[in-house]
């Protein structure tokens, strides 16, 4: 078992690994394979699960108070999640299955990615392990519709309605 002191320095070290190398695959990775139904007309939010269930709402209020309640059971259970994200980014993906540009989110900061060449360029996500979910956005600032994914999801492809379409992305703390 490793003192605090080595476990930081562990942590500063693998840290320092996946900014320069990328992330690091780990056996028994969760993967969202596909998030495909999203008839964005009917129901503009939606939550997906760690376990790759998808919860919809029709009003905003529901969602913001469903994914209160997300957030809080996922800050608990991070230790869990074995998936390839990297603990402390969500990675954006030019083209689905994790190609193209990659652009990263560090967890409790937001992107507003309008007026730059990624804006609608989103494909495929990695979701920070160490966060309490991913929230994407058609529009600027989080305008509607939202969709909040789980920590250390691999999203393979983001899915119907929301492929080429996000704008803002915000990774929860």
């Amino acid at each position: 078992m490793m003192g605090k002191g080595k476990a930081s320095l562990f942590l500063a070290f693998a840290f320092a690994f996946s900014l320069v190398f990328g992330t690091v695959p780990v056996t028994g990775a969760k993967t969202v394979v596909q998030v495909n139904h999203a008839d964005l007309g009917k129901v503009p939010y939606q939550i997906v699960d760690t376990n790759g269930d998808i919860h919809s709402y029709k009003t905003k209020a529901d969602y913001l108070a469903a994914e209160k309640k997300f957030r809080e059971k996922w800050s608990r259970e991070t230790d869990g999640i074995r998936a390839q994200a990297s603990d402390y980014a969500t990675e954006s993906f030019e083209h689905a299955y994790f190609g193209g540009w990659k652009y990263t989110t560090p967890v409790g900061y937001y992107t507003n990615f309008n007026n730059s060449h990624y804006n609608d360029g989103v494909s495929s996500l990695k979701t920070a392990r160490k966060s309490s979910g991913t929230q994407v956005c058609y529009h600027r600032d989080g305008g509607e519709p939202c969709k909040t994914f789980g920590p250390g999801l691999d999203i393979v492809n983001v899915g119907d309605g929301w492929n080429d379409q996000i704008s803002y992305i915000r990774v929860y703390r």
